[in-house]
């Protein structure tokens, strides 16, 4: 079933998926005479929140109704001192684990117990986030923007259906997972998880959530959510990225109880929020042709190009190549290089 990850473009290595975004980038930096035109937008991130971003800077703008319990955790040494701090802000098990500047849910994992974080640990390195678990049903990816007017605009709607695999009486767990090209790359991982299941015959009707991580590579299915758009859903994001000084473009990633949260004004938990790498992930639906999704990528690097030049209008500055550079170096030489913190 492996062979099938191939005929999915959601599946392919980042690099090969976006080469012909990569070309139109130097168009639009050619036509900028700019090559770093982007760092003008979110001054509130590193580099515009092209990448490297502490997820933790930004979220601790936000109120803490909207936002799990969060805790930073850079030195990765001091175990001791992170089970302190687990008791004093009462987070139990299970946690989110995630590095607090990765990328595309790299390393991102529910912690089921002390040596499962304990064993994380020791393989991440640099400053990591241990978040409380939200066990919301409904996770989404909301790509939000101000135009060049100041109107706020929602240009993405994004939803992530979790990996679940339903027994029909006469196959294995291990027989289900080899037949779903959406995890069977990860068998080896699912076999040691689900060991007291691997070889039993799971019941017609009985599911088992295979993954809880809205990760492709997990098994999550993202689906196209744009008719969930709704004016309650603007409001809330408008009153949410007001607390995001100077937010320009981006996507606030969250959890909630229902459709109507939005509504109620409850129920929400934000996630993570992204500067301008966000993608507007409805393109993964596996009903969206690749070529709807390059036209949609190529339209939202033109919506980054148009802010910026916005910006760049009234006098704004972007960094130069060299001092992108040569930030990025710092960054990467300095993950990890804070103290730790609790929201």
């Amino acid at each position: 079933m492996k062979w099938k990850r191939l005929w999915y473009y959601e599946f392919w290595p980042y690099w090969i998926f976006y080469f012909p975004a990569y070309i139109y980038y130097f168009y639009l930096a050619i036509k900028s005479r700019r090559w770093i035109y982007f760092s003008v937008l979110n001054p509130c991130m590193k580099f515009g929140g092209a990448f490297l971003s502490s997820k933790q800077h930004y979220l601790k703008t936000i109120p803490d109704l909207w936002k799990p319990i969060t805790m930073l955790v850079p030195d990765l040494n001091g175990f001791e001192s992170i089970k302190s701090q687990l008791d004093f802000l009462e987070l139990e098990f299970p946690l989110i684990v995630k590095p607090d500047m990765g990328e595309r849910g790299k390393d991102v994992e529910k912690i089921a117990s002390l040596d499962e974080l304990k064993s994380y640990l020791k393989n991440v390195h640099q400053a990591v986030l241990i978040q409380e678990y939200i066990d919301y049903p409904i996770e989404l990816g909301i790509l939000f923007y101000w135009d060049t007017n100041g109107n706020p605009q929602i240009s993405s709607i994004g939803s992530k259906e979790f990996c679940k695999l339903f027994g029909d009486g006469t196959r294995t767990l291990e027989t289900l997972v080899d037949a779903n090209h959406r995890i069977a790359h990860r068998k080896t991982i699912l076999k040691e998880r689900f060991k007291t299941q691997w070889n039993q015959i799971i019941p017609k009707g009985k599911s088992i959530l295979i993954e809880p991580i809205g990760n492709h590579n997990l098994g999550t299915i993202f689906l196209d959510a744009r008719h969930h758009y709704s004016e309650e859903m603007l409001e809330w994001v408008v009153n949410c990225v007001q607390h995001l000084p100077d937010f320009d473009y981006g996507r606030i990633d969250l959890k909630i109880e229902n459709w109507n949260s939005f509504k109620t004004k409850t129920g929400i938990k934000i996630l993570e929020i992204n500067g301008v790498n966000s993608e507007p992930i409805h393109i993964y639906d596996p009903n969206f042709s690749i070529w709807n999704a390059y036209k949609t990528i190529f339209k939202h690097m033109h919506i980054i190009y148009q802010l910026s030049q916005h910006k760049l209008n009234n006098q704004s500055q972007t960094l130069s190549l060299f001092e992108f550079i040569s930030g990025a170096r710092k960054v990467l030489s300095k993950k990890g290089a804070s103290q730790i913190s609790y929201t």
